[in-house]
């Protein structure tokens, strides 16, 4: 909670800047240029000569749909701290109790407004972009177009419509493979994971995770000259063996601090770990079919989590199932606690995990 405090004030004022200096008349979060997308001189938004093409008319439907999950979790976060709110605690008059309950309330109107208008924006059987000085729908399906779901904006028939996009991804801005970008790459997996396709979603991580792994183990100098071990920018696709199927390498500048992005993915996707709320691991394994070879082990340790440090190891016993171990350590590597349980993969398992002592 002591963290949380300190982190509230400054995610309010993050979400709050884009309120109100990043709508339009309408309502809409725009970016004011390609550069403040992420996603340089995509082809999601038209001409432009540089990064630095102002793009304000076009309403991209995963802004809007970003906007609506930041907002809820904001409004958890208040809810959680009004009721946590002690005298000696509070620092600033904003963090009073009934500052922030109102606060959870209001937070709650925005990410119901933005969930809502990312709603209106499905189009022909498809999420579309908007041009507010052309008054037309996009007709491109870019990857980035399938962050809906992974926000948890839509609809049933909509992800039942969109299920063949989420296992084999459009393109991303009409020309790059769709793991290319890690941005990309994570909105994709976390969709597939929200559609409750865990293999479909394992399957992606994976191959993400294996091109940079391959990359980072390597004994020699990519032919960039690229330093194994050092995150890059993005992957570069290129086609391998008799028919040409796509592979990713390692491209772009070095030391991009999303390179972490693999080791997310594996914790998270492959090995299941997830974090429901303090004191609490859902556990739910999937790992892709080219790992699951009969008594192979996959271990991660130590992971810390919160005041708890974990190990965590997956066993095959065959291509359905597995065994999982999971250790719940001190910060100072002592063991408190184990569990061990067979299950198929995707099967999720909630762990209670002890009380340590500070």
């Amino acid at each position: 909670m002591e963290w949380l405090r300190r982190l509230y004030p400054k995610a309010v004022a993050y979400l709050r800047w884009w309120l109100d200096y990043r709508r339009d008349a309408d309502g809409w979060i725009v970016y004011a240029c390609f550069w403040e997308s992420g996603q340089d001189v995509s082809s999601r938004f038209g001409p432009q000569q540089t990064g630095g093409t102002i793009i304000q008319h076009v309403r991209p439907v995963d802004l809007q749909a970003s906007v609506a999950p930041s907002a809820e979790i904001l409004s958890r976060w208040a809810t959680l701290l009004a009721g946590n709110a002690h005298a000696e605690d509070i620092q600033e008059p904003s963090q009073q109790a009934s500052d922030l309950s109102l606060d959870a309330v209001w937070w709650q109107k925005i990410a119901g407004e933005y969930a809502e208008k990312t709603r209106t924006m499905w189009r022909d059987g498809w999420f579309r972009d908007y041009d507010s000085m052309a008054h037309e729908w996009s007709t491109q399906q870019d990857a980035m177009h399938l962050a809906p779901v992974f926000c948890g904006v839509v609809g049933r028939d909509q992800v039942e419509q969109l299920r063949p996009f989420l296992a084999k991804p459009p393109l991303h801005s009409s020309g790059w493979a769709p793991l290319s970008w890690p941005p990309v790459v994570m909105t994709l997996v976390g969709a597939a994971a929200a559609a409750q396709m865990p293999v479909d979603a394992a399957e992606l991580a994976y191959r993400y995770i294996d091109a940079s792994y391959r990359s980072t183990d390597s004994r020699e100098p990519d032919e960039h000259g690229g330093l194994p071990g050092v995150t890059r920018e993005y992957r570069r696709s290129i086609t391998v063996g008799k028919w040409g199927e796509i592979d990713y390498v390692n491209a772009g500048i070095e030391g991009y601090g999303w390179g972490a992005l693999s080791v997310f993915l594996l914790i998270r996707y492959l090995m299941g770990l997830r974090e429901e709320e303090a004191g609490i691991v859902t556990v739910a394994p999937v790992l892709p079919q080219a790992l699951r070879r009969k008594g192979a082990s996959f271990k991660i340790a130590p992971i810390q989590w919160g005041k708890y440090a974990l190990s965590v190891e997956c066993l095959v016993r065959d291509a359905g199932s597995f065994t999982m171990h999971l250790g719940c350590l001190t910060a100072e590597g002592q063991p408190v606690q184990q569990w061990e349980w067979e299950g198929m993969w995707g099967e999720e398992r909630k762990i209670i995990l002890p009380q340590v002592p500070s």
